[in-house]
């Protein structure tokens, strides 16, 4: 089941500048809009005062304002909606836009996707962090625009509020620090950040490549086997 953030486009008598003409026209359409969408079985949530109303149905919602129908829906409905938006006498739709898709995952099954890519997310930052020179780093919020890149929008947090990409690519960012796989210093105006280089990464890992030389040869490494297959 696919849903995806549409637009119903509305001409009504509702003026973008300047609102409604007058209080008949806007309760004629508000009773109207309202009772074309109660009447195919959505579910009503009348806006407070100047608000406009929001319909549900299921997973599903719309919000009805009078220039534009807007909300997450199901393709499927599309149709449908349009159909009965016909019969409108206070108001016409003259247009429909559909835009980003919207799927119905958990925090673990999102973040199972972003297992998946894990790799792929890993390379994109150390290009996205490569710098000409060892004196230059990248500053700012860098991996906002690469949780951007791998995100996908939910149904259950449809404003976004709860990225679990953004997490994911912190969470990435601090692994490769720990690895030495990034290098951190500061700047004259914030911290920054970089790729580090095959020297510099070699360097890092001297000292645990030494350790492991030291412990695959002769006692000790006689004395590790006995107690790690015990």
């Amino acid at each position: 089941m696919e849903y995806r953030k549409v637009y119903f486009r509305i001409r009504s008598r509702y003026q973008f500048d300047s609102g409604w003409t007058c209080e008949s026209d806007a309760a004629r359409f508000r009773e109207e809009s309202r009772h074309l969408f109660q009447n195919a079985g959505w579910q009503l949530h009348p806006g407070r005062s100047s608000i406009s109303d929001t319909v549900t149905k299921g997973l599903q919602e719309l919000y009805l304002h009078p220039m534009n129908f807007s909300g997450v829906i199901q393709l499927d409905e599309i149709s449908g909606i349009q159909e009965f938006l016909k019969k409108a006498d206070s108001f016409r739709c003259y247009g429909i836009d559909c835009y980003e898709r919207y799927w119905n995952l958990t925090d673990e099954e999102y973040r199972t996707q972003l297992e998946r890519k894990r790799e792929e997310i890993v390379r994109t930052i150390l290009e996205r962090c490569r710098t000409k020179r060892k004196n230059l780093y990248i500053t700012g919020p860098f991996g906002l625009s690469i949780a951007q890149k791998f995100s996908v929008h939910r149904l259950c947090d449809k404003e976004g509020r709860k990225n679990l990409a953004n997490r994911f690519v912190e969470e990435l960012v601090e692994q490769l620090i720990r690895e030495g796989r990034l290098v951190t210093a500061k700047t004259k105006n914030d911290p920054g950040i970089r790729t580090a280089t095959n020297a510099e990464l070699r360097a890092f890992l001297q000292p645990a490549f030494e350790e492991w030389q030291s412990l695959t040869s002769g006692k000790m490494y006689r004395e590790y086997r006995k107690s790690a297959f015990l």
